[in-house]
């Protein structure tokens, strides 16, 4: 696990139901819960720690490429001793005093939902605007992509064997949208076979979407530390768990699926 309190972490964070809809905690002032503040951009980024073993290879195989478009660079949250950004007030234009984040840091978790398996990646910015004046915005704000993904044959220690299936994402910051695993496009993860299975996605401000024609130069990783909303029943078709053990259908060797109601074509990866 995190080296770090991950339930304080996880309380700025949005709150999941059983529809691919949020809510937002109530705003009634922040704590810290006896932690130290720190000036948003004084908090130094983790250093990279997945999940032991194969959990942690999975987070990094599909860790998402992000590219930001507008707003907040995305920032490390918490440092190794629990200190916490402060944030910044949501005044000024959308990237004023937040626009040198660099690589930022991304929060990784694995769950399920209806018995399907999902990756979490929670991005956070200090401040997020969606509208003019200053009631259109708030101090603190956390994005979010789940990677949904399925396993095709009998090897469940095969890393290479996992491929994405769907999208989720904090379109803004109440709602969720969702996307086939072929809206985006990916690059190599260095996890496995050098495929690309992370997806590349940008944000603008406080929704994200897919990157599916843009400049893929522009989208860049961040630093990995180691749910039900998000979860759509569509994403899998007729698959099953192990796609393809019982002979039943095709397995992936050298690329993505691009279909989630067959097996996918070899010669059909993501673009």
């Amino acid at each position: 696990m995190l080296s770090f309190n991950l339930p304080l972490l996880l309380s700025y964070c949005l709150i999941f139901s059983n529809g691919a809809s949020s809510h937002l905690l109530p705003r009634a002032g922040d704590d810290p819960g006896g932690h130290q503040w720190l000036g948003h951009d004084k908090v130094p980024a983790l250093t990279q720690n997945a999940s032991p073993g194969l959990e942690g290879q999975l987070e990094l195989r599909f860790n998402p490429s992000l590219y930001i478009s507008g707003g907040c660079d995305i920032y490390p949250a918490v440092d190794a001793s629990g200190s916490l950004g402060a944030g910044l007030k949501p005044t000024g234009g959308g990237r004023s005093g937040c626009d040198k984040g660099g690589n930022g840091q991304v929060y990784a978790r694995r769950g399920t939902s209806q018995d399907r398996t999902g990756i979490m990646y929670s991005y956070y910015v200090p401040k997020v605007r969606w509208g003019k004046g200053n009631d259109e915005g708030h101090r603190h704000y956390w994005a979010s992509i789940v990677v949904w993904i399925n396993r095709w044959g009998c090897d469940a220690e095969d890393v290479t064997s996992v491929w994405p299936v769907g999208l989720s994402f904090t379109a803004d910051h109440a709602t969720w949208q969702t996307a086939s695993a072929g809206v985006t496009t990916y690059e190599a993860s260095g996890v496995g076979l050098d495929t690309p299975t992370r997806p590349r996605m940008q944000i603008h401000d406080n929704a994200i979407t897919p990157f599916g024609n843009g400049d893929a130069s522009k989208a860049f990783g961040r630093t990995l530390k180691y749910m039900d909303a998000a979860y759509r029943e569509s994403f899998y078709g007729g698959l099953k768990e192990a796609q393809g053990c019982d002979g039943g259908g095709k397995t992936p060797t050298t690329e993505a699926p691009s279909s989630t109601t067959t097996a996918p074509a070899i010669d059909d990866p993501p673009r």
